[in-house]
């Protein structure tokens, strides 16, 4: 069958699985691409890959991004007719378009890319049970009345010696305002859904400065470093600005794991 000029044919095992992690990760560099749809499962030739993907960008259903300081690597966002397909797929999209528009800052794009980075560590690894993005977040939040106290970056959930651990994930790359902190803290104090809650920021200056704003917190809050991160994965030491000492994160998440947890409705993978 032929298609008219100009049209495109959206394959759902092809090219749906790449809108879907675009969508997913806001933003998304060509090898985190590949990473992810290789997780899946989803081993394109790379010739096939570089002709799907060019495809949507030129029916607009992604755009590619411009970093002055990214010169080996394309990395792409979802568009407005891309967020509109998807959302017919059942996809979570509030505001997705609005804030993946090509005229976002290139801080929140690196930022973007850092978390895909924290995920592919965990999933490589074989630790991810669940990944629940900032965009699915945002759409609970919105739309429904179970969501969370705020849009965190992530909700992640791993597994542990046969179990599984739930905790917000927030990454620090520039730091915030400190009142902005406050309100943060507020918020995360009020969480009913959650109880455990890391901070990985990008250096040790970042990261003193965030921790400050929680020493009196009443949840637990712990921090640590990307870069010990990408090396130690769930073995890497992270602080307790409360108390005051450090613990390896994985025995962290087992205490927390045998923490009551509050019963609530999950919206479908």
């Amino acid at each position: 069958m032929r298609y008219r000029k100009g049209t495109i044919d959206i394959s759902p095992t092809h090219d749906e699985p790449i809108l879907t992690w675009v969508l997913r990760c806001g933003f998304i560099s060509t090898d985190q691409l590949r990473r992810f749809l290789a997780l899946d499962g989803n081993r394109l030739p790379r010739r096939s890959f570089n002709w799907r993907v060019q495809r949507l960008v030129e029916h607009g259903l992604m755009r590619r991004c411009q970093i002055p300081i990214i010169a080996r690597e394309a990395v792409y966002s979802i568009s407005a007719l891309g967020v509109a397909h998807m959302m017919g797929r059942g996809e979570y999209c509030a505001g997705a378009a609005d804030r993946f528009d090509n005229g976002s800052d290139n801080t929140a794009i690196l930022h973007a890319l850092d978390l895909n980075e924290i995920r592919l560590a965990l999933q490589e690894a074989g630790a991810l049970g669940r990944w629940t993005s900032d965009t699915e977040i945002r759409t609970q939040n919105e739309f429904t009345t179970f969501g969370y106290a705020k849009d965190y970056d992530a909700v992640v959930t791993v597994r542990l010696n046969g179990h599984e651990s739930e905790f917000a994930l927030e990454y620090e790359r520039t730091p915030k305002a400190g009142k902005k902190y406050l309100a943060i803290r507020e918020a995360i104090e009020s969480e009913s859904r959650l109880t455990t809650f890391l901070y990985l920021a990008v250096n040790f200056h970042v990261l003193n400065f965030v921790a400050q704003f929680f020493e009196r917190s009443r949840k637990r809050v712990y921090f640590g470093l990307l870069d010990e991160f990408r090396v130690s994965r769930l073995d890497m030491k992270v602080l307790d600005v409360t108390r005051r000492n450090t613990h390896a994160l994985k025995s962290v998440l087992t205490a927390d794991s045998h923490q009551p947890q509050v019963a609530r409705p999950a919206l479908p993978a």
